[in-house]
């Protein structure tokens, strides 16, 4: 007789299978995270080159012999946000321009607010209390002395890009998730604005007496007035795309020595490389890089082209005609991506072993059920079907008459003799007669689909033969739908069960009834 499985036991078996599975997709969630968001190359007021690798801000001077390091997480609430997804601009007396969504500016806080008749520090903290992908005030900071000011009252979203003109200090924004550009004065005055025509805009830069804009989707570049003519486009450059490694999104270009140099990536913004093209949009060349190299950002500084790699932390130094004259490496970038690099190892240990701990409870489940099965057959033993032992009037080889045409139907008086019960798929038994009919009884049983015999069921699709654990299933629940069956003709007085049928029906895609009916007799001996 089966056992009833407990609704504790249940709960508990489905915690041990859940619990893998949320770690899983937990672990996964935090080792993307663990990775370098972006890495731009910037010059500041004084002429020295910083690398800004997400909340890392670092000076270097002297060629890189001197470093200064920023480090922006400790203005953070919630250090495990992305609030720094645009780059750190510099005005011309060398602040910074940047946006920190989380930040804390209570009295204590690292990062105070300087004292404005404009602010109002209440409604500024109400402000930067937002998520991360709200927009957030952008600040204009004095890193010497961790003094902010609210940048009057304009917000960017997470993802965007700045630059500012030093001759006078205007702001030009790109925002990368509302397809937009505006520019600013020095005060926060509005300039101008772009609002259509543009797809996800990466860097804005200067270009002769005006600007261009690097549109993603397009793959080409706006040439932009400055100032109060800003939403005036001069003309756009179409880049050709990369068809043999299908690199087609635009991420950013600079023009050194008469050439566009350009960062095209592939499908979800990565597979990035690095090329060269003429002043037409076509391309020259592809710039080899390192083999495992993921440029990032261009920057043209003290005559050469400057590549960050978002992948190992370098910048690479390049002449005119793309060749590798030196890699550039900041201690502190350097320890920065080893770090994150320790916790993404962290994290995939910690995957692997989600995916070994399921594997081991798939095996453990499969082995569990077949042991118990064979448990459940030496408890209830069956006699299987077999037509030489059978009495003439029950073997479908030897009857004058068979309605059914399937003769597992039919089941020998050795089997039911255990309980001085007969069945029958005729009407007509030899020897009894038939003195009450008591009516119809049905029995039936669902089962589920087994995912261990479905496996040897399509190889045996492959190979041919028997699908052995398939009538196995069918046997074992016939035999439990008959035996439901006669309980019922007991219970209404039968000790017989004729003109018996048996019906198999598809419930759900994964479950199939199957149901044994006939009619419920009394009979006696002749």
């Amino acid at each position: 007789m089966d056992k009833e499985i407990k609704p504790v036991t249940t709960l508990l078996i489905i915690l041990l299978f859940v619990a893998p599975i949320a770690v899983r997709y937990w672990a996964g969630g935090e080792h993307a995270l663990a990775k370098v968001g972006v890495y731009f190359l910037q010059e500041d007021a004084r002429g020295q080159l910083s690398l800004q690798a997400d909340r890392l801000l670092v000076s270097m001077a002297d060629h890189g012999a001197h470093e200064e390091v920023f480090d922006f997480t400790p203005f953070m609430n919630t250090p495990g946000t992305a609030d720094i997804m645009g780059n750190i601009a510099y005005f011309a007396n060398n602040d910074v321009l940047l946006r920190l969504g989380s930040a804390d500016y209570g009295p204590d806080s690292y990062l105070s607010l300087a004292s404005s008749p404009n602010a109002d520090a209440e409604a500024l903290r109400r402000r930067l209390s937002d998520t991360s992908s709200s927009p957030a005030p952008l600040l204009r900071c004095d890193l010497k002395s961790k003094r902010c000011q609210n940048f009057r009252s304009i917000q960017a979203p997470w993802r965007y890009r700045v630059y500012i003109d030093t001759t006078n200090d205007n702001v030009y924004l790109t925002e990368g998730t509302t397809h937009k550009v505006r520019a600013f004065s020095d005060t926060g005055q509005a300039l101008g604005s772009i609002e259509q025509g543009i797809l996800f805009p990466k860097r804005i830069r200067p270009y002769k007496d005006g600007l261009y804009l690097v549109d993603t989707n397009h793959r080409s570049l706006h040439f932009l007035n400055k100032a109060s003519h800003f939403s005036d486009t001069k003309h756009q450059l179409k880049f050709e795309r990369d068809t043999e490694d299908n690199r087609r999104w635009l991420l950013d270009t600079v023009y050194f020595d008469t050439q566009w140099w350009l960062i095209l990536a592939g499908d979800g913004m990565r597979n990035t490389a690095l090329y060269r093209a003429n002043e037409d949009g076509k391309i020259l060349s592809k710039i080899p890089l390192s083999p495992a190299a993921e440029p990032f950002d261009l920057l043209v500084y003290q005559g050469h082209l400057l590549v960050s790699d978002l992948r190992s932390g370098a910048v690479y130094q390049l002449n005119q005609h793309g060749e590798l004259i030196n890699t550039i490496h900041s201690p502190a970038i350097a320890n920065y991506f080893a770090e994150l690099a320790a916790s993404r190892a962290y994290y995939q240990n910690i995957i692997h072993l989600c995916h070994l701990a399921l594997g081991l409870l798939v095996i453990c489940g499969i082995a569990s059920a077949a042991i118990i099965a064979r448990r459940h057959r030496q408890a209830n033993p069956k006699v299987r079907y077999d037509p030489s032992a059978l009495p003439a009037y029950l073997n479908p080889r030897q009857a004058l008459y068979q309605p059914s045409a399937n003769p597992e139907s039919v089941y020998s008086l050795k089997e039911t003799a255990m309980s001085n019960f007969l069945i029958s798929n005729i009407e007509i038994i030899p020897g009894k007669k038939v003195t009450q009919h008591l009516g119809l009884v049905m029995g039936s049983t669902v089962r589920a689909k087994h995912a261990g015999k479905d496996f040897m069921a399509g190889l045996k699709n492959i190979f041919g033969g028997e699908l052995g654990g398939y009538t196995e299933l069918l046997s074992e629940a016939r035999t439990e739908a008959t035996e439901r069956m006669t309980e019922q003709a007991k219970a209404i007085g039968g000790n017989a069960v004729i003109n018996v049928r048996y019906s198999t029906s598809s419930i759900t895609a994964g479950a199939s009834e199957i149901l044994a009916y006939g009619t419920a007799v009394f009979l006696e001996d002749k």
